[in-house]
Parts: structure tokens; sequence; C-alpha cells
């Protein structure tokens, strides 16, 4: 699966799952908080009621007398024989019961009853018991249809100030609705909580916003994916780019380069690549200059070989000493340039050995200075040294380390011209050591000095092949110091030549 696809694909996962996670949670809190609408409404319509029974309580400076009009109920079903008697007309609203009745005495004892009081006593009823004692027969004509009862109808219950129980039931669930007289708390009106949306038109609402919040959300997705399809393939463009010069790449384009945008991790694989093709470039350009000097170095001594032996051959030169040692003189940088190319190569792929140990710099340098110093006075060149009195103890292999010594004084004897001078110093800094051998005319050019390290490289104006190397030696001491941990580096000499600075990590 391609990653525009994975991504496209995360990017719409994600988005439905957290719309449906917010459709979900929208829709239970707007439930929840409907009904706590519907209750709230609820418990505020009782306040119309709450202020007449206060009033009513006004008057009586008591609840006994509303206890005592609903507990008059609790009688004997009327018998067979005995008419039902409706109600006044202006009250036929109401059920005839014995609460009713017990209404209208108080009221004819001049007791003042508000309406909704009195059918807030009427619904009580259900409470007590028989109440669902079905009325007594009447004619057929006197018979009126029932209007069907409301389900959903929560009555409330009366509670003192003290929350104690006056009419109906109360739970904990129950909502609490104070009722005041003056300042004063006098009791309680308890209303049961909705648990569910019973009215029509409160469903038919809540079914409305149902839908309205589905279309948003299908509405809300339907842009993440008009979006998210543009956004991935932006993202995937670099990627793109990455791919196809990588291809590039693979097939030995190493001049392809990708365009940087931007500061993300993409634009730094960008420039990391960049690099790479850059690296691989020189690589490539560096082994076919090795190559190249290879067949060069090696070609030049054999071809000398082989005139010589045919001269010989041919009776041009006489076969004497004189030829033979002209013959043994290119066996032997042949063989030279055979041995440095092979221990190059092992110091590069690591197979070169080191036996390293604690050493004392100063005393090997001393001792190579003894070794070369007839040498030296044969070529007329003066060896100037400052060496350190103190011992300079190092972590290194004592072969590798002289090699690397008579490499370096060597390739001044090749350079210098007579009569010349060089000066080698040994001091301490910090915790490094730093040799330094430097030499008098001729000197390197400036863009030559970077090079001095590469492989078979030459200044062609001061070496050849008579009185200069293979132009291996100063590439082989740079591997040698590198494993030493050390630096070498190359720079022009006060005295007018080459200076080459090693520097040791010392052991403290």
């Amino acid at each position: 699966m391609k990653i525009f696809t994975k991504l496209i694909l995360t990017l719409l996962f994600i988005s439905l799952l957290l719309l449906s996670i917010i459709y979900i949670a929208v829709q239970w809190s707007f439930d929840r908080g409907m009904l706590d609408y519907i209750n709230k409404k609820e418990l505020a319509s009782l306040q119309l009621l709450s202020d007449n029974l206060a009033t009513f309580y006004q008057q009586e400076q008591r609840w006994t007398t509303l206890v005592a009009a609903s507990n008059n109920n609790r009688r004997p079903p009327p018998r067979k024989h005995e008419r039902f008697s409706p109600p006044p007309a202006q009250n036929d609203q109401f059920r005839p019961n014995q609460t009713w009745r017990k209404l209208l005495k108080l009221s004819h004892d001049g007791v003042k009853i508000p309406t909704d009081v009195r059918q807030y006593l009427a619904a009580n009823d259900e409470f007590m018991p028989n109440h669902n004692r079905p009325p007594p027969r009447s004619r057929p004509e006197d018979r009126q249809p029932r209007p069907p009862q409301n389900q959903g109808t929560l009555h409330p219950s009366l509670l003192d100030a003290d929350k104690q129980l006056i009419l109906g039931r109360i739970n904990q669930k129950f909502s609490l609705q104070a009722i005041h007289l003056k300042g004063e708390l006098i009791g309680y009106l308890a209303l049961p909580p909705k648990t569910k949306l019973t009215d029509e038109f409160d469903l038919a609402f809540l079914a409305q916003i149902k839908a309205n919040l589905l279309y948003i959300v299908l509405g809300l997705f339907l842009i993440i994916i008009v979006v998210a399809v543009p956004l991935s393939r932006h993202f995937v463009r670099p990627i793109k780019r990455l791919e196809h010069a990588m291809r590039s790449l693979n097939n030995g384009d190493f001049k392809v380069k990708t365009d940087v945008v931007g500061n993300d991790e993409l634009a730094s694989l960008s420039l990391h690549f960049n690099d790479l093709a850059k690296t691989l470039e020189q690589n490539e350009s560096s082994r076919n200059t090795w190559l190249a000097n290879i067949s060069h170095e090696l070609r030049t001594p054999i071809a000398i070989i082989k005139g010589e032996i045919e001269a010989i051959e041919d009776g041009i030169r006489p076969l004497d000493l004189k030829s033979l040692s002209s013959l043994n003189d290119e066996v032997n940088h042949l063989h030279k340039l055979v041995n440095d190319l092979s221990a190059l190569s092992n110091a590069e792929i690591g197979a070169m050995r080191y036996q390293k140990e604690q050493l004392n710099l100063a005393e090997i340098v001393r001792h190579n200075l003894l070794r070369h110093q007839q040498q030296a006075n044969e070529l007329s060149i003066t060896i100037n040294q400052q060496l350190i009195k103190s011992d300079v103890i190092i972590w290194a292999d004592e072969t590798r380390i002289n090699q690397l010594i008579d490499n370096l004084i060597n390739n001044s004897f090749k350079y210098t011209q007579t009569p010349g001078t060089i000066h080698l110093s040994l001091i301490k800094e910090a915790s490094q050591a730093v040799l330094t051998i430097s030499d008098s005319f001729p000197s390197v050019p400036d863009n030559s000095l970077p090079k001095l390290f590469d492989h078979l490289y030459r200044v062609e104006s001061s070496r050849n092949r008579k009185t200069g190397g293979s132009g291996l030696g100063l590439a082989l001491c740079k591997n040698i110091m590198s494993a030493h941990q050390g630096t070498i580096k190359a720079s022009h000499a006060k005295q007018g030549g080459l200076k080459i600075s090693c520097t040791f990590p010392l052991i403290t």
C-alpha cells in the first residue's frame, strides 16, 4: 500500500472516530440537558401553586387542614343504591370524591381554598387507598366521554419546613421547590424528575435536533475528505521527489539533487540526501583518480624494465652490471610502491594491526633523529631539534610511530633543496603532545595543502619519480594518526618550506 493511501486512510479514520465520539457525546449531553430543562421547567411551573399554598397556610397557620381534607378519602366505598352527586357546575372539572366534599365543607365554613390548591388535593387522591374504585353507574344519557389522561403528568408532593411528608410520596431523587411566606420557609413542593421525554412536541424537537446534528457531522466529514486529499498529496510530494532522486542515484547519477523546501524533517532528509550524493560523487571521482594513478605508477617502472630488457635482447645495451643495477632500481621502486599500496589498503580497511602500549614519545623522536643524522649529513641538510625534557607518555604502537616519523623525515629529505634545514620540535599543550617537522624551501602552493594527504597526490613542480616518492607516504601517515586518535595537518613553514604538525592525546 502506498504512503499516500495510508496517510489518507489514517486521516479519514481518525476524523471519523473523532466525529463519532463528538456526535455521541453531544447527543448524550443534549438528551440530559433536555431532561434537566424539562424538569426545571416543571419545577418552575409550581411557583403559582406554591404562592397559593402559602396564602392558604397564612389563613390556617398550619397544614393539618389540608391533611384532614385529603385523609377523609379513607371511608368504605358507596353502596350500589347510592347515587353519585356531581359537584357544582363551576367546579365540574374535578372528580367527585371525599376530598372534594371536604373542600366544600371547608368553603362553607369560611375557609378560602384557591382553585389550583383544590385541584392539587384532588390529584393527590391517587395516593390514597381505593382510589381506583369505579364510580357508580349512571344512566346512558348522562354518560360523558372521559378525556384521555396524560400519562406523563407528575403530581407534586407537599413537605413541611422540616422536609417531613404531608401529602403524596417522596424519595431522594425528587426536586424541591421551597414555599415561603413573608420570607419565612414554611414548606416544600417535591416533584419527581422525569427520566424520559413523553411529550410529543419535546420528542419531535429532540428528533429534529439529532437529525440536524447528524447532517452537520456528515458535512464536516465531507469537508475533511476534501481537505485531506490535497493535504496528503502535499505531504507526500517531497517523499516522491526523494524517491525519484534515489532511483537516479541508484542508477549511477551522482549529480542528482533534490529541492529543499521548509525546515521540517523532510527538508533535513533532503539536505542529507544531497550531501550523500555529493560524497558519492567525490568518492567516485577519487576512485577513478586512484585507479588511474595506480595504473600510471605501476605502468611506468614496468615499461622501463621492459624497455631495458628489450634493449639488452636487441644488443643495444650490453648485459653488464650497470644494466642489471638499473633494472634492480626499477624493481626496488616497483616493490616499494606495491608495499606502500598494500600498507595503505590495510590501514584503510582496518587490517593493519596495532600493538599499543604506553610509550615515551620523546625517546622515540630522539632515537629517530640519531638514526637519520648520517643521511642528513650526506644530503647537506641540518637538523635542528627542540624537544621537551620531560617524558611524553602516549598510548601507541611503537612500530607505527617509528614508521610515521620515518616517513615525515624522509619526505623532508626528498623535497628540501640542499643545503637546507629541518626543524623538529616536541611540546606539550594541555592534554596533548604536538610533534612538528618543518623544512626549508621549496614550499607547497596554498591549494595543494589540503590535498597532500590524498592517495598518490604530487605537487608536480617539486616532485618527480627520481627525487620524490609514490605519493602514498603522507596518506599512510594520516591513517596512522587516525588509528591513534590524533590529527595531522600541513601548513607553510617559517623557513619557507612545508610544516607538518601531529597531535597526540596524552595519558594523564
